[in-house]
């Protein structure tokens, strides 16, 4: 059976048993895929429900259809991973929120440290909304339940703090950090934590001066292996890791 095409929708849109749809979704709908009523979508609500749909109506400007089904989404893992990147050249950055998201990243945190390539956060910010709807497609694609939160962009300062306040493994990534502080043995010295924090540099990676700011704020800086991953390419390999390390990847 073909899979069907997920989008996610704000909860308002759904009146159960009806589900009326518009604006983009629609366009989608009608105009994208050519969809006609007695066709099925998945909708979700970002609470964690999806819904079975099949179409009774396209119109011009919107789509209403009839809920045949309701179940809890199975694509959200249960430890949350928040990834603290820094700053990237933008199609670099927009990868990396594509594949963070498919991974299971709960939350994204755009940091601007010493050698990010945006180097302000007015910069960062004109990209928020096309970095958001990356997001979305990333997690309706990849049949996630809720869609991740993309955070405002923070100075590396900043954002060390802020995960300083949670609970958690606290990590970054680091070249510089002894083969005895392996990213193995940090995840080895825990069970089941709240939460992951995760820094990654920008390209250059992170300056001794930075990793004594994250030390001071219990980060601890961790070695990924003999071999130097790009920025773009750190984050995601690293997430993996302690994704599948605590059991969240087959």
């Amino acid at each position: 059976m073909a899979r069907l095409h997920r989008f996610f929708i704000p909860p308002e849109w759904i009146s159960k048993p009806k589900v009326m749809l518009s604006g983009q979704v629609a366009h989608q709908i009608k105009n994208v895929l050519r969809m006609r009523p007695g066709w099925q979508i998945e909708v979700l609500d970002n609470f964690g429900n999806e819904y079975v749909v099949m179409l009774t109506r396209v119109d011009r400007s919107w789509v209403e259809g009839e809920i045949l089904a309701e179940r809890v989404a199975q694509g959200e893992p249960s430890l949350p991973v928040t990834l603290y990147q820094g700053t990237l050249k933008a199609q670099k950055f927009e990868w990396v929120l594509q594949k963070g998201t498919e991974l299971g990243v709960s939350e994204f945190v755009p940091v601007i440290s010493e050698r990010s390539v945006l180097a302000d956060v007015e910069a960062v910010e004109q990209k928020m909304l096309r970095w958001e709807r990356i997001i979305q497609e990333a997690a309706e694609q990849s049949g996630r339940g809720a869609l991740p939160e993309l955070r405002p962009a923070m100075m590396l300062s900043v954002a060390c703090q802020r995960a300083g306040r949670l609970d958690g493994v606290r990590l970054l990534a680091w070249e510089g950090a002894a083969a005895g502080e392996s990213l193995r043995s940090a995840l080895a010295q825990v069970q089941s934590p709240p939460r992951v924090s995760l820094f990654i540099g920008s390209e250059g990676g992170f300056s001794e001066k930075e990793v004594d700011i994250a030390r001071q704020n219990g980060i601890q800086p961790v070695w990924l292996g003999r071999r130097i991953l790009r920025a773009e390419t750190a984050g995601i390999a690293a997430t993996a890791a302690i994704l599948y390390h605590f059991g969240e990847m087959g």
